[in-house]
């Protein structure tokens, strides 16, 4: 009678620990093949096709998701600008016709304008497992992107394989979460 009190308790203990609660800080690697990242242990990959590249996606709870990119056309997440310059004069975007044409209004001379201004991200460069790597994150969070883009992971025949992983418009602790994540991600390129 006693053995089998012991062997409830066992299973119980077994089914407990199999539902584990990640604690604030806990954290777990994600292996997608060809590369890893180390995550919150909340955050859970969610598996999609893609046609010419290696995609993904990346739930971080219940509001926010991140996507990634590894192949030749990865977007290196250059910003939509809302201006341009042409002629040394500075023009904001006014207006988007119903057949999509872009207007855009005088605002000044190119050469008094601070351009970044009238950026919505902050760009900076820095390197990731040996690569160059340009990191977005957004100048008010909460509005705009916080991504990753390496323009050569490897040569994969005649053309470089480019990596992104990026997010929009995520909430203050899952943008720093994934700023710091960034940091941890390794490539392994595996042959095909």
């Amino acid at each position: 009678m006693r053995l089998k009190n012991h062997g409830r308790l066992i299973i119980i203990f077994a089914f407990l620990s199999a539902c584990h609660t990640p604690k604030p800080g806990e954290t777990k690697m994600l292996d997608f093949g060809q590369f890893t990242i180390t995550v919150p242990a909340t955050w859970d990959p969610v598996k999609v096709r893609g046609i010419d590249s290696y995609v993904g996606l990346i739930a971080l709870g219940e509001e926010d998701t991140i996507n990634f990119d590894l192949g030749w056309y990865s977007n290196a997440l250059d910003e939509d600008k809302k201006f341009m310059i042409q002629n040394g004069d500075f023009y904001v975007l006014d207006s988007v016709s119903s057949d999509g044409a872009a207007n855009f209004m005088f605002y000044g001379k190119a050469d008094t304008v601070n351009v970044e201004n009238f950026l919505e991200n902050k760009i900076t460069w820095t390197t990731v497992d040996g690569r160059k790597a340009k990191i977005i994150s957004p100048k008010r969070t909460g509005q705009g992107l916080t991504g990753i883009y390496i323009d050569s992971v490897w040569m994969a025949g005649s053309a470089r394989d480019r990596f992104q992983m990026n997010g929009r418009n995520l909430n203050a602790e899952n943008e720093r979460l994934l700023l710091k994540a960034f940091e941890t991600l390794r490539f392994k390129k595996i042959a095909k």
